[in-house]
């Protein structure tokens, strides 16, 4: 192990490059399946527009580009999703390091961050706004810090872009800016350096990157956040106090899974070592933590919110590992960082195994994944049957993103996506995930067409046990 951890201690972002590289390979070479919100972007990414859902739409810009590279592909996915996972680990090593000016340090913060179970692991299957959010949170604490220690005037430009594509990325990235704000008026020592002129110049980049989203946000209110407000499970007519009380109740939770096993290896490693920290800026993000539990929780009260999900907390509590080790003893950090280091490491050689192990184990686990959908055998069926391309009228999201992925050319809709652009005299393929669901949709469709009824029976992907029973209407 002594010939890895010198690598992630002391070139630790190639090291980290290697790692996402490797996750990559693999991601491409075991399965062209997509997830859930890997279908949504292979929808959205059908057309460009200023606003599409209650998502913002900067990770859809950036998807098209990529397509436009790529083709319509896995590896267009696959290379964006894990090179925002990349420049996360890689921000937030550059944050250390502006502030211990120590590589070994800096690297033990950023690595540290794989025993954050929803970074380390639920990052890595299935997200694509909260990765991309989370990495603008980690640029933004970047330039923050520059600034804080140097006040160049180019950084805060690079600051506004920052906070401009967070926005563009999730709208919760707001009550990050609120407590940085917050944070620096009342920090005596942050309030010069960062509330001055070329603040402006923040303020400007910021601007111009939201303001066109920002006129279709007000324009299609609705659209924008009715999504988001049943996410959240708004309490819109119960008990308000029963309702506060289940929310804080549910994000306290929600913090601890959030940052969970890292604070119990942590404890167990270091607990003798814990004392105050030598750095400002632990002191500045002890407050920032404080502003963001503040702001939540009166969010959560004041909307009636009752369901809290860890993946929400990203943007906010990603750098908790860098916090801690801020509070360690310099000496006995040392000299346990290469066993740190050998921790960090066997969790990602487990997160790199486990991974693809678990779509091949379906039969002994009972449940099948998104990614074992057998889609590439259904499509071949579904050309067999006389459609190449045309219109596709999809059950879900999942489905028609999937099948988007093997019929490029085609016009793919789902209720979550009603596309307008399907041309007259187009072949038409109406699919469900089962016949008994179709039976519940078969009645909006136009009676007079000539249409064909399928159904396949296909096993899911590693498995001998699990069928799977489309159903599917082709018009042609």
């Amino acid at each position: 192990m002594r010939p890895i951890t010198d690598l992630m201690l002391g070139r630790f972002p190639y090291f980290i490059g290697f790692y996402f590289l490797v996750h990559l390979i693999l991601r491409v070479a075991s399965n062209n399946t997509l997830t859930i919100d890997e279908s949504e972007q292979m929808l959205l990414a059908q057309y460009f527009s200023w606003g599409y859902n209650s998502q913002p739409p900067l990770y859809t810009w950036i998807q098209i580009v990529f397509f436009d590279l790529f083709g319509h592909s896995i590896l267009s996915i696959a290379v964006l999703k894990h090179l925002f996972l990349f420049l996360l680990y890689l921000f937030t090593y550059l944050s250390a390091k502006e502030v211990t000016q120590d590589k070994s340090l800096a690297a033990l913060c950023s690595m540290s961050m794989i025993l954050l179970f929803e970074i380390g692991w639920s990052a890595q299957i299935d997200q694509i706004h909260s990765v991309a959010v989370t990495t603008a949170a980690a640029a933004t604490l970047y330039w923050f810090l520059r600034i804080a220690r140097r006040e160049q005037t180019m950084d805060y430009c690079f600051l506004g872009v920052a906070v401009g594509c967070g926005i563009l990325f999730k709208y919760n990235f707001v009550l990050l800016i609120v407590a940085l704000v917050l944070v620096s008026l009342l920090s005596s020592d942050l309030r010069s350096r960062v509330v001055n002129y070329k603040i402006l110049l923040c303020i400007a980049a910021t601007a111009i990157l939201i303001l066109p989203h920002t006129i279709w946000f007000v324009r299609h209110l609705s659209v924008a956040t009715t999504e988001t407000i049943q996410r959240m499970h708004v309490d819109q007519g119960g008990n308000a106090l029963n309702s506060a009380a289940l929310g804080l109740f549910d994000f306290s939770t929600a913090i601890i899974a959030f940052i969970s096993p890292f604070w119990l290896v942590f404890w167990v490693t270091f607990r003798k070592q814990i004392q105050s920290s030598r750095y400002p800026q632990a002191r500045w993000l002890s407050y920032n933590f404080l502003v963001l539990l503040v702001l939540l929780s009166l969010l959560i009260v004041f909307s009636g919110t009752t369901n809290v999900k860890e993946r929400w907390l990203q943007p906010y509590f990603f750098c908790f590992p860098m916090w801690a080790f801020l509070h360690i003893d310099a000496v006995a950090l040392r000299r346990k960082a290469a066993r740190w280091a050998s921790l960090a490491a066997f969790f990602m050689l487990i997160v790199l195994i486990a991974i693809p192990l678990r779509l091949i184990t379906i039969d002994f686990t009972g449940k099948p994944h998104r990614e074992n959908y057998p889609f590439d055998a259904l499509a071949a069926k579904i050309r067999a049957n006389g459609f190449q391309s045309g219109t596709i009228v999809a059950q879900d999201m999942f489905l028609g993103g999937n099948l988007r992925l093997f019929f490029p050319d085609a016009t793919v809709s789902a209720p979550q996506f009603p596309n307008s652009t399907n041309r007259p005299g187009q072949s038409v393929l109406h699919i469900w995930h089962d016949q008994e669901q179709a039976a519940e949709s078969r009645m909006l469709m136009d009676s007079d067409a000539a249409c064909f009824d399928f159904q396949n029976a296909i096993q899911y992907k590693y498995s001998t046990s699990f069928v799977y029973r489309p159903f599917y209407t082709l018009c042609p």
